[in-house]
């Protein structure tokens, strides 16, 4: 087991580095920009070889066609002259012609047999076995040479008597040589071009990575407590956006932040008040109650013996004492948690706080009505259903005095659960949690808090001529 652990580190340790997903931005964006800029440089050094070799053949072709204009002149005059036309004259010709030094000048019948030639000729009267009866009528051609293999530019020209022509060999190294120079130059900016876009290229990632190095170090620091200060948004628009979506983030949560330690504040503070509460009925209740009971007890012992009359009357005071700390404790145990809710389920719970806020409020209609089949959910949905209603009656019966009407609807659907409360009173305006926080409103704001616990909503609608609906909804499953 351990190998087979070990064995799938090494994989995931070898694909990640194999991986250029993980490696930093810069070197990413160098890497898939590099090999478009190398195939760039390559095509471009190729095409500027091309167009080189064919502009310098070109040229050469001119050249050497006006070179051969000029010597078949003067091989025409040295004929009629009478001169012999031999090696000798034939070098003096091509040296004055300005022709390189591997450069030959030959004297071709018309049957393409080589006369004369400023190179020596072999035993079949040929430069270096070379055939020029099978050259093309067209003066400027690029052919291997067959002794050295080597390519040659070769050209001609006819004599103007037609008794044969010129040819002149020259070897295309020694043409291109003069435009290497400008070749390499050419290559060399091209090189240069890449370098330079790599280098641009660069100093824009820095730009870009900046900010968001910047963006990061901010949000390591970025902790509950701490004290945030607003990035500059600087750098290309999109990452200014990224900057400003950052910063109004951070800004949300610290606003969150002071709501939820105002919301803790608010709790603790109704936690004690809940305390103090039930420190007093307590005490003014149960606990006076128990007092009186003592004396009650005192009463009747010293009364037994002597007035049994006064003893039976100190009973049934002690009857009613106990029934009367019965009832005060029974309250407080259904105020901290309702027995109804587990014995009878969250409709008749809802019903009896419906009734429950009849009774103490003079001249309020309040009617419940069950909508759908009843299902029995969890217990702690059930009791989060039945806290926001009795929040909301709650509410009703402090802030709400003229309202007269009040309808409470539990409605179960397939997926979901609806409570909505209706009132017909003066109505109040909506707000966030964060503002019912502020303003001291933490029945509200717990009402909402219940319902994101269990992945619901509550809506508060309120109006002026339809008073206040408040809509508690809470999917389940069955």
């Amino acid at each position: 087991m351990t190998t087979e652990v070990q064995f799938q580190e090494e994989n995931e340790a070898t694909r990640a580095k194999a991986d250029l997903s993980s490696a930093p931005i810069r070197s990413q964006l160098l890497w898939s920009s590099f090999f478009p800029l190398a195939l760039f440089g390559l095509l471009t050094t190729l095409v500027i070889a091309i167009s080189i070799q064919k502009i310098t053949l070109d040229l050469a072709e001119q050249r050497n066609s006006a070179r051969l204009e000029l010597l078949a002149a003067q091989v025409e005059q040295s004929m009629r002259a009478g001169e012999p036309v031999n090696t000798a004259s034939l070098n003096s010709m091509l040296n004055g012609a300005n022709a390189g030094k591997e450069s030959s000048l030959f004297l071709v019948g018309a049957d393409g047999h080589v006369l004369t030639a400023s190179g020596p000729l072999d035993s079949q009267g040929s430069p270096a076995a070379f055939d020029f009866s099978t050259l093309s009528a067209a003066s400027g051609e690029l052919v291997q040479w067959q002794a050295t293999q080597d390519q040659v530019l070769i050209s001609r020209q006819p004599l103007p008597d037609a008794t044969g022509y010129l040819v002149l060999v020259e070897p295309w190294q020694e043409i291109i040589a003069a435009a290497a120079g400008y070749q390499m130059l050419l290559v060399a900016l091209t090189l240069l071009g890449v370098l330079l876009s790599l280098f641009m290229l660069s100093l824009a990632i820095t730009r870009i990575i900046q900010p968001i190095r910047l963006l990061t170090e901010r949000a390591a620091l970025a902790v509950p407590g701490s004290v945030f200060e607003p990035i500059p948004e600087n750098g290309p628009r999109e990452i200014r956006s990224l900057i400003n979506a950052f910063n109004q983030m951070v800004i949300r949560l610290a606003k969150q932040q002071i709501t939820l330690r105002q919301y803790a504040h608010k709790s603790l503070l109704s936690q004690e008040e809940e305390r103090q509460r039930l420190s007093r009925e307590l005490h003014d209740g149960p606990l006076q109650d128990l007092v009186g009971l003592h004396q009650r007890i005192e009463l009747y012992q010293n009364e037994l013996a002597e007035a049994p009359h006064q003893a039976e009357q100190r009973l049934q005071e002690i009857d009613q004492i106990i029934d009367h700390s019965i009832e005060e404790v029974r309250s407080i145990s259904v105020a901290l948690r309702p027995p109804i809710l587990d014995d009878l389920g969250l409709p008749a719970a809802i019903d009896s706080l419906c009734k429950g806020m009849v009774n103490s409020m003079t001249g309020l209609d309040c009617a419940f009505s069950l909508v759908g089949k009843q299902q029995r959910l969890s217990s702690e949905m059930e009791l989060a259903i039945y806290r926001v209603v009795q929040e909301a009656l709650s509410n009703i019966r402090k802030h709400v005095p003229n309202a007269s009407h009040v309808k409470v609807e539990l409605a179960f659907a397939k997926t979901e659960v609806k409570a909505t409360i209706r009132n017909d009173g003066s109505s109040f305006a909506d707000q966030d949690v964060q503002g019912y926080v502020r303003s001291g409103h933490i029945g509200l704001a717990g009402m909402y808090e219940r319902a994101r616990l269990f992945g619901g909503s509550l809506k508060i609608k309120a109006t002026e001529n339809e008073g206040t609906v408040i809509t508690l909804r809470l999917p389940y499953e069955i």
